[in-house]
This record gives structure tokens, C-alpha cells and sequence, in this order.
């Protein structure tokens, strides 16, 4: 791949491909002719993340591999096989598989563009110690590296735009949610009532022992609303409400050109440092279960062996509780992970 000529153009479906992504993700072609909405963008954004599964599979196993004898599935990065930005069309539309954040939310803002949504699309900074409380946890204000690809929308006659992210994974807000500058930022209640999530426009978060950078710019942060399980979220939530907000990601309102996305893919698909190369995640919602996720993870540690758990979280059955139900258990061979892919997630081969 070279470096493009017009850095920042943007990919857009045309019709035929549009409702090939429609049905993709089970949804009726009569939707080709609808303008842009923010219903329309909320129904294109759950059906995404109910049928397109974030999947690190392609770093571990080259495609070949998968058509051969079965073999042991060793984690560590087949970095040519991960496709990057709208190359992934294929690999999602037609083989019915996933990939990681570079490829799943490129092609899903081409989709949206088919529609005339205007979609920037931005890199974010993952939070490093998901889950907890910043201001109490010894970790603190553990932030990763640019290493995840999130999408702003917007339409001509309306005056707002959303944060949309089609790729996050467990504990991912499945709902568009509204840009404010407001000091108290957007709050809204998930699929169930046990999902709360927060943006805020504000400098990246720090501990009071980080240094801080010498010149930064404000930019949004999402966050996870954790409250004690079985306690449902009910708005507005205060400093009086039962819990803490811990963070996803931050994002900078600047949109990336794809050169530079090509930096991130390569760090994140090869880097002994990326979190990507050392763990299998597959993983999507459960349509119509109003947020229960099923995911199967696989990560080398001592003592636990050469299998993946399969397991379901979130949801109304969940209680707000990330703790793993209907678990199972898959051998890390491609003879056996192979049937399972098309049987849970429907991968084609």
C-alpha cells in the first residue's frame, strides 16, 4: 500500500455494496433509500454490533491455515492477514467474520456515508486498567497507546453530532451519544438498565504524580458507569448515586487520514507491546437480548492450559455484573475452533 495522494477522502459505499453491508447485518434493503436520522443511525449501529464481531483472529492464524490439517493456534501476529480500513469489506460482508477496530469502523463509516451521514473518523487512547476507579485504584489514570479507531457523525440539517464506536468490545455503548462542550457532560442509560455511560469533553485525566504534557488540547472521554450488581442506573446519576465512572478510551475531535492509520494498524497488529498480539477475542452482541454479549477469549498464561472460554455477559440477566454465564470451553486447535466460529459467531470459510 502506498501513501495516498488525498489523505483525508473518504470511502462511501455505493448502492449495490450498501445493501450487500444492509444485509449483512439483517437488515431490509428497503432501508437504502432512508436520509439520515438519528434513529436510522441507532438501528445501523446496533445491527453492526449484533452481526460483526470484534475478532483478533486474523493476527494468529494466516488464512491458509484454517484450510489445512488441524494445528495448535499460537497467539503472536500474522500481521499481513489483519486487513486495514475499507480493505476489510470482503472479510465481513461475504466471509461473514470480523476484525479489529481499524477495519470494522473504516468500512462501517463507508456504510454510513452511502446514507449521507458526515463521519470523521478518529483515533482514541484506550484506558489500561478497565473497569476501575481512577481515583482509587492504585493504577490511577492508566492510559494505553493510540490504539483504537472511533467514528463522529453528523447530518446536514442537524445541528448535533454522536460518538459511535462499531468495534470497542465488552462493555461497549451500543447507543450514539450526543458531543457537548456542557462541563457535565452526556449521560445516557444503555440497552438495559444496568449500562449507564458518560462523554466528556475535558484534557486527558491524570494522577497528581503524571507529569503533565507541556501543550494537549481537550478531547472526550467515554466512560463506564460500575455500580454495586443488581442496582440498576437511573438518571441523572450524581456524586449521591450508588457507584463510579471508570473510562473506555479518549479521542481527539481530528479526523485521521489513512497514512496515519497505517501507523496505528501496523503498531497494533505487530508491536510486542500491543495488547492485540497477546490475546484472542471474538465477540459481539446477541441479538434481541438487550445487551448480553457472547465472546470467546484465549490468552497464554501459565497454568490455565490451551483452551478458550466461551461465555455470555451483560444484558438484563447480568445485573450489571461483567461475571462470565453459560460458559464452555474450546481447544485451541483449528480442527475444533473452526466449527465452533461458524456455529456462534457464523464465520464462512
Amino acid at each position: 500500500m502506498s501513501y495516498p495522494l488525498d489523505p483525508y477522502a473518504a470511502a462511501k459505499l455505493n448502492r449495490a455494496n450498501a445493501g450487500a453491508y444492509l444485509e449483512r447485518i439483517k437488515l431490509p434493503s428497503s432501508l437504502l433509500d432512508s436520509p439520515p436520522s438519528l434513529s436510522l443511525l441507532s438501528t445501523l449501529l446496533l445491527s453492526q454490533l449484533e452481526q460483526i464481531p470484534k475478532d483478533t483472529s486474523p493476527l494468529h492464524v494466516p488464512e491458509a491455515q484454517w484450510n489445512g490439517p488441524s494445528t495448535p493456534i499460537k497467539l503472536g501476529s500474522a500481521f499481513t492477514n489483519m486487513p486495514l480500513g475499507i480493505s476489510s469489506f470482503d472479510r465481513i460482508v461475504h466471509d461473514n467474520k470480523g476484525a479489529f477496530c481499524f477495519s470494522i469502523n473504516a468500512s462501517f463509516a463507508s456504510l454510513l456515508r452511502y446514507f449521507g451521514f458526515v463521519v470523521s473518523e478518529l483515533v482514541g487512547r484506550s484506558f489500561k486498567s478497565l473497569g476501575n476507579d481512577p481515583s482509587t485504584h492504585p493504577d490511577g489514570w492508566k492510559w494505553g497507546t493510540l490504539t483504537h479507531q472511533v467514528l463522529v457523525a453528523g447530518w446536514a440539517d442537524c445541528p448535533d453530532r454522536y460518538l459511535i464506536d462499531g468495534a470497542w468490545g465488552p462493555g461497549n455503548l451500543a447507543k450514539p451519544i450526543k458531543l457537548t462542550t456542557e462541563p457535565e457532560g452526556e449521560t445516557i442509560i444503555g440497552l438495559n438498565e444496568f449500562e449507564a455511560y458518560r462523554l466528556v469533553y475535558e484534557q486527558l485525566p491524570l494522577s497528581p504524580s503524571q507529569t503533565p504534557p507541556v501543550d494537549s488540547i481537550a478531547g472526550y472521554t467515554l466512560y463506564r458507569r460500575f455500580a454495586p450488581i443488581g442496582t440498576p442506573h437511573t438518571l441523572p446519576i450524581t456524586t449521591a448515586s450508588p457507584g463510579y465512572w471508570s473510562p473506555l478510551f479518549h479521542t481527539l475531535l481530528i479526523s485521521v487520514p489513512l497514512a496515519d492509520y497505517m501507523l496505528y494498524h501496523h503498531f497494533s497488529a505487530s508491536h510486542e507491546l500491543s495488547a492485540f498480539t497477546a490475546f484472542w477475542l471474538i465477540t459481539r452482541i446477541i441479538p434481541g437480548s438487550g445487551g448480553a454479549r457472547r465472546s470467546m477469549m484465549y490468552a497464554e498464561k501459565e497454568g490455565q492450559g490451551t483452551r478458550a472460554k466461551v461465555y455470555t455477559t451483560g444484558g438484563p440477566e447480568g445485573r450489571g455484573s461483567d461475571e462470565g454465564r453459560d460458559v464452555e470451553w474450546v481447544e485451541m486447535e483449528t480442527g475444533t475452533v473452526k466449527p465452533y466460529l461458524v456455529k456462534e459467531f457464523g464465520f464462512k470459510f
